[in-house]
């Protein structure tokens, strides 16, 4: 092909939750001798600012953030510019394709990443119903991509496409950024020295049961005194958890620290990375962690135990089990051996499954390959 090929990301919003990571990383990864990449996002955010460093992606911002002008907006574009293939983040920005296309004479090849089918968690009402949209709406997609096995395995079970049209790709980052990441000074986050850090790197809504965590911690701190949570990210439960850690009498050593850009530097200054989600897709911020060489805990549940091998690269312990979550915590807290090797072990599987070089590649032989 002597013309580049143009590729349309659309995102679902500008935050920097692990969909607009993976999708900023793939934006950047792409070789651009082969391809013109345009990202699309409903509002401006974080997220933006880091493409802005960029000056080979055209970022694409609607003006407003209701679904008329977003449609509007990307109706609009796709009909100005001959665009070959739309990758759509998640269901809610596919949502929006399928909407367009509907009144679409020429559709470029729609890709879609399934960045988790949680639907399938609903109540019945809610669930079946979604699922039936899904799958009717789905005709319109060419190909479905499944960052993992267990995301890949609810698609097949609720037969939500055609198995032929469903590909495994996993989630790549860029493991130098963490590997090599300086830690930041405790100073300034005004932890002791000699305190030691755990890292809960999430959204901060239900799913996520950051609750649990906070509860952990406080029977961590029962018998190891010299240790700090720290909870990064934001979400609608941010206040509800703020006010539980004060009630629980941990607020001293807890804290919020939002949205941040410097997660590599986090991981480096951290000791031990935490999730106790109920489900999820993969569990990007643990993949991150162990790029940072980092012990990990994970509830053993559906996206996380595809990546946390029990007692090798870090424990999973049962969802909502405080007791169980505390102990594997604090066996990590009081063997700095354990630590150094469970985090060596995560090292090597990260490079093996999830690097940046092997998404970006997998993507790039798909995308020249669905326009054959």
């Amino acid at each position: 092909m002597n013309e580049k090929i143009k590729i349309l990301i659309v995102n679902p919003s500008a935050n920097l939750g692990g969909g607009n990571t993976i999708s900023n990383n793939l934006a950047i990864g792409l070789d651009k001798n082969l391809f013109e990449v345009f990202s699309f996002f409903p509002e401006k955010g974080l997220a933006i600012s880091i493409l802005e460093e960029t000056k080979d992606i055209t970022i694409l911002i609607s003006s407003k953030t209701n679904l008329f002008s977003i449609l509007f907006f990307l109706h609009n574009f796709l009909k100005q510019n001959k665009i070959d293939i739309v990758h759509t983040q998640g269901t809610r920005s596919t949502f929006w394709i399928k909407l367009i296309y509907l009144f679409l004479r020429n559709r470029p090849k729609l890709i879609y990443t399934l960045h988790g089918l949680h639907i399938a968690y609903r109540p019945f009402w809610q669930k079946y119903p979604l699922l039936w949209l899904e799958r009717i709406s789905n005709i319109l997609v060419d190909v479905l991509i499944c960052p993992s096995l267990s995301v890949k395995s609810l698609a097949e079970k609720y037969k939500i496409i055609k198995e032929l049209k469903i590909k495994l790709i996993y989630h790549g980052i860029n493991i130098q950024n963490f590997s090599t990441a300086l830690p930041l000074d405790k100073k300034t986050l005004q932890i002791p020295e000699n305190h030691l850090i755990i890292s809960a790197i999430q959204r901060l809504n239900f799913p996520k049961d950051v609750s649990t965590i906070l509860h952990t911690f406080s029977k961590v701190k029962e018998s190891f005194k010299n240790t700090i949570l720290l909870i990064v990210g934001s979400g609608p439960l941010q206040e509800k958890l703020q006010k539980e850690a004060q009630e629980i009498g941990i607020a001293e050593n807890v804290l919020f620290l939002g949205d941040r850009q410097d997660i590599p530097n986090i991981l480096a200054t951290s000791d031990i990375a935490i999730l106790s989600s109920a489900f999820e897709a993969l569990g990007l911020s643990l993949v991150e962690a162990m790029a940072a060489k980092k012990p990990i805990i994970g509830t053993n549940v559906e996206g996380i135990n595809e990546i946390i091998e029990d007692g090798k690269n870090g424990f999973l312990v049962e969802f909502g089990n405080e007791k169980e979550m505390a102990k594997a915590i604090l066996t990590l807290l009081n063997n700095p051996n354990l630590r150094q090797e469970m985090g060596g072990n995560g090292f090597k599987l990260v490079k093996e499954k999830f690097s940046l070089e092997k998404m970006v590649k997998n993507y790039q032989n798909l995308y020249i390959s669905i326009l054959k």
